[in-house]
């Protein structure tokens, strides 16, 4: 008896869009001209690097501070040094490895096998997805401004064009009033207690500030300027094209979003762009590096003895 094997139609297409991306970028790349990125690089002073690599971390700890805050939600109190772990583990699942299994996974996969909940777990985590959302929604009428200019001038020369991002962004638009319905829809739990949202929410404030201090740091580094307001609505905007599930981890998807986004919308330079986006995966992957250090415990199983929940 022969038997059909079910094709993966979701894993092809994250692949083929990771693929495709990487090569729409290296095209990018070799058209503005590898000395031109080295150009901008080095620019970038030694204070600015050490500046960028500590507010990475504070972006990551504020992650975590999200998470952690919105496990506190029983009687039995996560401990803090058990969310840290499971968060950079996480974060290093999605920015390190390239691999399917997201870091959602991997932090649920710790949390029950340190003997969190399954069902808490696994709200918290769709929990802190949706804050996070939250958060990025409210950065994106920043990018209105943008927008509008870029609609303006584009009408003079290509009227279609203008018409298509027209049509975009309203839809855009309704996607986030659906995926803002579904935040309510699915907090349950946590609409009962409005203080942990509040602070989930302001750490994402935190984390939501330091990366666009990064990418002001490193875009004025490079020798240009941009509003750190312009900065909030343009990384909205890359941070909901990114979720679109069409390439592992967002690789190459982020980078090429970045590229266009702050070329077209954002008015810099098309070398400075690219070497933002090559800069800061490289930035979130250094501030992964910590989970690195778990990741393998989690993956194989090992329970750390000393982490058991406190009442």
């Amino acid at each position: 008896m022969k038997k059909d094997e079910k094709i993966n139609w979701n894993l092809i297409i994250r692949w083929a869009g990771t693929f495709l991306s990487i090569a729409i970028l290296y095209y990018l790349f070799r058209q503005i001209g590898a000395e031109e990125t080295r150009a901008a690089v080095k620019k970038i002073s030694l204070w600015r690097a050490a500046a960028v690599l500590g507010l990475v971390f504070v972006s990551r700890l504020a992650t975590w501070g999200r998470w952690h805050t919105l496990l506190q939600v029983q009687s039995l109190r996560v401990r803090w040094q058990d969310s840290l772990r499971l968060t950079f583990a996480g974060l290093f699942a999605s920015n390190v490895l390239p691999t399917t299994i997201g870091g959602d996974v991997v932090r649920l996969a710790g949390a029950v096998r340190l003997g969190i909940d399954t069902a808490l777990a696994a709200a918290s985590l769709v929990a802190d997805r949706l804050v996070g959302m939250t958060g990025m929604a409210l950065a994106l009428p920043f990018a209105i401004p943008a927008v509008r200019i870029y609609l303006k001038a584009k009408s003079a020369t290509d009227a279609s064009a203008s018409l298509a991002l027209s049509a975009f962004f309203p839809g855009l638009m309704q996607k986030l009033q659906r995926a803002l319905k579904k935040v309510l829809d699915n907090f349950g739990f946590w609409l009962r207690h409005p203080l942990i949202l509040a602070r989930a929410l302001g750490f994402t404030f935190i984390h939501m500030l330091a990366t666009f201090l990064i990418v002001q740091i490193l875009v004025e580094g490079m020798g240009e300027s941009i509003s750190l307001g312009r900065i909030a609505g343009l990384w909205s905007l890359t941070y909901f094209i990114s979720l679109i599930p069409i390439s592992i981890n967002g690789l190459g998807l982020q980078e090429l979003t970045i590229t266009n986004l702050f070329s077209a919308l954002g008015g810099l330079q098309p070398s400075t762009s690219i070497t933002l986006a090559v800069i800061l995966r490289v930035v979130w992957m250094i501030g992964s590096l910590p989970g690195a250090f778990v990741l393998g415990g989690i993956i194989g199983g090992n329970k750390d003895p000393k982490s058991e929940m406190e009442c």
